[in-house]
């Protein structure tokens, strides 16, 4: 049985984004940027209604940055502001205040503020919720951390800002660091004093990033660029409308709870487990079951998830690929495999059960090196990228 909420969520979802069709994100050095999509206004005794007027958007510190939504809720702002930031939103028609949102906005980062529900029954600090906040293109000087016998950690990093300001990134199981190069890292090879660059989601109780990737020594800033951003998840469904093409998931990870929405379009692969009915597509998908997607988010077009590969009742997949081993660290049980196929770096995890083999002789990670012949065998997390190796071949 779906929640009133979210059955709400889904259809003013589908009655805002039904036309979208903008490709482009905005960001770049020295300008920051939010975007942001309003899909539902509700007040006391009234049904949810999928933006009943426009929205006009404003940051509290620079009165002369502002934007109102547009035909599908979507906002945009950007400039050259950072730091801690009030969102003010207001009915565009009238200017009657409806409330504040604040957020911590990184110096040259991307915010994006995904499916905001607005609520003016609620008091006004209240009222504004959005159901995730996106960051990308954190970039900063780490001026400490602290790592755990686990791999995770917390980064406390100094933006480019001026003047300039720390904040705080937290390192969870799930996070993937990597070199600019992307050769596998881990929290323990983040020194003091390095530049790195992150994204993640901000924790709006405590304003932490929670960091999906981190990049030790990036090469630079991004410049303004259109291109879109890939983003993968796992998690429940929460709800699912095949006509529409829409699935509300509630996201995994150590960050607030999150629900995402995923569109489906007539490019989206599937994949499902053969205990699951045929066919293998939307019909598959049920509330309660879990979901894998890999896909594309534009921070121009707020709001969904493009999803190129959805796995059904599972977060992974098989995965048997060739390659090219482009770097291995056996101490932290982890190498990096650059696919033959497709040119893809994977991480791939090892741990105490992987079986390695040289040519057909047993052998240990120790004999493996950089630059040699591999297959890898095992199961690929959709929601991280990385595998988690069986079996590791070097080949002849």
């Amino acid at each position: 049985m779906i929640g009133r909420r979210v059955a709400a969520l889904l259809a003013c979802v589908a009655a805002l984004v039904g036309c979208a069709s903008s490709e482009g994100g905005v960001t770049g050095t020295g300008v920051s940027a939010i975007s942001g999509n309003v899909v539902m206004v509700s007040a006391q005794g009234a049904e949810p209604a999928p933006l009943p007027f426009p929205v006009r958007v404003s940051v509290a510190e620079f009165p002369a940055i502002a934007d109102t939504t547009d035909a599908n809720g979507s906002f945009r702002l950007s400039g050259a502001f950072s730091g801690s930031i009030t969102l003010q939103f207001a009915d565009a028609a009238d200017g009657t205040s409806i409330g504040p949102l604040s957020v911590e906005l990184p110096a040259g980062a991307q915010m994006v503020l995904e499916n905001i529900e607005i609520d003016t029954s609620a008091p006004p600090p209240d009222r504004v919720q959005p159901q995730a906040v996106r960051l990308f293109d954190v970039f900063g000087r780490v001026d400490a951390v602290e790592c755990g016998d686990d791999g995770t950690g917390t980064i406390l990093l100094t933006d480019a800002g001026r003047p300039p300001r720390q904040v705080m990134v937290s390192i969870t199981a799930a996070t993937e660091i990597a070199s600019r190069d992307g050769v596998p890292l881990t929290c323990a090879d983040i020194l003091t004093g390095a530049f790195v660059g992150a994204q993640g989601f901000l924790r709006r109780d405590d304003l932490t990033i929670v960091a999906l990737a981190v990049v030790v020594s990036p090469t630079r800033p991004p410049r303004p660029s259109p291109a879109p951003r890939p983003e993968r998840l796992q998690g429940v469904v929460a709800a699912v409308s095949c006509q529409r093409g829409l699935v509300v998931v509630e996201q995994d990870g150590a960050i607030d709870p999150v629900e995402r929405i995923v569109k489906l379009t007539d490019r989206t692969e599937f994949e499902c487990g053969s205990e699951l009915p045929t066919p293998c597509d939307c019909s598959a998908i049920a509330v309660g079951e879990p979901l894998g997607v890999a896909g594309t988010i534009f921070p121009d077009q707020p709001g969904q998830i493009r999803a190129g590969v959805v796995v059904v009742g599972s977060t992974s997949v098989v995965f048997d690929a060739i390659g090219v081993i482009a770097a291995v660290r056996c101490v932290s049980d982890v190498l990096a495999l650059r696919v033959a196929a497709s040119g893809e770096l994977v991480r791939v995890a090892l741990d105490a059960d992987t079986q390695f083999l040289c040519a057909d002789v047993s052998c240990q990670c120790d004999d493996l090196r950089a630059g040699v012949r591999a297959r890898v065998q095992g199961q690929r997390d959709i929601g991280t990228g990385v595998v988690s190796a069986l079996r590791v071949t070097r080949l002849r």
